[in-house]
């Protein structure tokens, strides 16, 4: 029995139709444990891409996007991850990032990676860069370039003054954030390993200013099979101590979920008979709806799909209420 066999057909369709796909580990497993394979379509538009040497590169917030999508969590370590250089030197940094990522057994798969700025490095390339621009600027300013566009003159005059004024500066600005530079370098290198993301992506052949792939990114992820009655109580657990610890009261009761009430000493003809709780897949419409509510409203759920959808809660079938309820604990328990 293949247990996502529906879900590997639609990400084959998509996969062949030039969508980006992203399945943990190469494959979906064919028989599930605790934990289940879901996929999130992320989106994607012209402003998560630049342009690099008539190709596109992929900018540090879409990367984090994906990363998102695919559940990478980061390692706080503070041993292993951060700065590692001795910061002796203000114009070097070298950081070091480690990505975790679940695997098919609910296990942690971790991925290292760094990033390394080196500015007396880049002074020479700097140099070179404003050297090059001086000298455009002195053929055609105060006229028009090649390409028809006005070009100033410039400033400093002295081809010498002209580049350190302007080597100097681009070193400065990059040395008040080379940390931030580091680090968003690093975790878009540990995400391009870990997500299997081209280094660049070809343009349109139609429009060489737009990137040519597809926009929509599917990321598949592994998360705890919300369907699993162990889960459920295991949820249900976890808010009991959560609530109980914030407001120092029982937690209430949740529809749709299996409830321990706490053992009290009673008589054998005091003992209430038994009433097994239904599933909520087995509940009444209406019961479906006010269990959605109440979830809704004990774990502080934000986004209530009623406040985007067309159609208000009692108009929507049982499927659809199903399909939401598991939605509510899937992200409560995040």
């Amino acid at each position: 029995m293949d247990d996502n066999k529906t879900l590997r057909d639609e990400l084959t369709v998509l996969y062949k139709a030039g969508h980006f796909v992203f399945v943990p580990f190469f494959r979906l497993p064919k028989k599930n444990g605790l934990f289940v394979p879901v996929y999130e379509r992320v989106p994607m538009n012209e402003n998560d891409f630049y342009q690099v040497q008539g190709n596109f590169g992929m900018h540090h917030f879409a990367m984090m996007k994906l990363a998102d999508a695919a559940g990478i969590h980061w390692s706080s370590d503070g041993i292993n991850v951060g700065r590692i250089d001795n910061r002796s030197n203000p114009n070097y940094c070298s950081f070091r990032v480690v990505a975790k990522l679940r695997t098919t057994e609910g296990l942690w798969q971790e991925l290292a990676a760094s990033k390394h700025i080196d500015l007396d490095a880049k002074r020479g390339a700097i140099e070179v860069k404003h050297a090059e621009a001086w000298d455009y600027k002195d053929k055609f300013g105060g006229g028009k370039g090649p390409q028809g566009w006005d070009v100033k003159k410039p400033w400093p005059a002295k081809k010498d003054e002209y580049v350190l004024k302007f080597t100097e500066r681009d070193i400065n600005q990059l040395k008040e954030n080379i940390d931030e530079r580091c680090e968003s370098g690093a975790q878009v290198r540990a995400i391009k390993n870990m997500m299997h993301i081209p280094a660049v992506f070809k343009a349109d052949p139609k429009n060489k200013n737009v990137p040519g792939c597809k926009m929509d990114f599917y990321v598949v992820r592994y998360i705890l099979d919300p369907s699993n009655p162990k889960v459920q109580e295991k949820q249900l657990e976890a808010f009991s101590v959560a609530y109980s610890t914030i407001y120092g009261l029982p937690a209430p009761q949740m529809k749709g979920l299996p409830y321990v009430s706490e053992p009290k000493d009673v008589t054998p003809e005091e003992a209430p008979k038994e009433t097994p709780k239904e599933p909520f897949e087995k509940l009444q419409h209406q019961d479906k709806i006010e269990g959605i509510e109440f979830l809704i409203k004990e774990t502080g759920y934000k986004f209530h799909a009623e406040n985007v959808a067309t159609l208000p809660l009692k108009e929507w079938s049982d499927k659809e209420l199903i399909s939401y309820y598991n939605h509510i604990l899937e992200e409560s328990n995040q």
